[in-house]
């Protein structure tokens, strides 16, 4: 069977499962931030914003919370892990025979899945500020604002790539654990993988490894969009390397 196959097979698998309704979750920080802009909360600091101005702004924001990291972190130990627990795996290992297309096809089908969370936060973003927030003060009812124009929309583009470096890192780490450790480490391990990552952003030295902080200093102007998607590259390639090491560990792995 073609890797392409396998990845319809998976991906459907992936979207047929509860836990992934646990990303409905990203949603909470468009939904709060427009509620914010309709009570005119006190606390709530916001200049006034195109669409796209504010669903970009969204998308930044739920990267620095960490929370799209740990439910993809969550999604992938339940689809990686505990399915070498509890012998699905072996299932597909008889039926498909070959180890390293499944992993590859897991990894790119999680991959697609993330993509499709960030288009469903981008269109739910944008509709929120066109029934609620256009009403307020902090809406321009332009579909493109100011920031699009500051800061270029090759900038913003490439800053919304940071958040899922997090997540392909962290994906490729948990396939490796996950041959070696039941789901439940395999998780605490991811979850301290994203913490990880969000602590790292304020030591120095080691704060330029880190995507969120990378995307921050291309928000401001910091180091050019060349440069920070030549980072993309080198976290693209970290986590290329570690699903790779998982395949061919998991060819030679005594399945239950």
């Amino acid at each position: 069977m073609s890797i392409y196959a396998i990845t319809k097979i998976e991906l459907f698998k992936l979207l047929k499962k509860r836990l992934t309704l646990a990303m409905l979750a990203i949603l909470f920080v468009p939904a709060f931030y427009t509620f914010s802009a309709v009570t005119d909360a006190p606390l709530f600091q916001m200049s006034p914003s195109g669409a796209l101005d504010f669903a970009f702004a969204q998308w930044d924001l739920l990267g620095m919370t960490g929370l799209f990291q740990v439910l993809v972190s969550l999604i992938t130990v339940g689809s990686f892990s505990s399915e070498i627990e509890n012998g699905q795996l072996r299932t597909s290992v008889i039926r498909l025979c070959s180890r390293k297309k499944i992993v590859y096809a897991k990894a790119i089908s999680l991959t697609f899945f993330s993509i499709l969370c960030y288009f469903l936060f981008a269109i739910f973003s944008i509709v929120c500020y066109y029934i609620f927030v256009i009403h307020t003060p902090y809406a321009t009812g332009e579909l493109a604002g100011g920031m699009i124009e500051v800061l270029g929309l090759d900038r913003i583009l490439i800053g919304g790539l940071f958040p899922f470096m997090d997540v392909f890192i962290t994906m490729g780490l948990v396939y490796i654990f996950s041959l070696k450790y039941k789901s439940s480490i395999c998780f605490m391990l991811a979850i301290g993988i994203s913490t990880m990552f969000l602590v790292l952003q304020f030591f120095p030295g080691v704060k330029y490894l880190v995507p969120a902080h990378t995307n921050m200093l291309l928000n401001y102007a910091q180091i050019t969009s060349g440069m920070a998607a030549g980072l993309c590259i080198v976290y693209i390639a970290t986590a290329v390397i570690c699903i790779v090491i998982a395949a061919k560990q998991f060819e030679r792995t005594d399945l239950k």
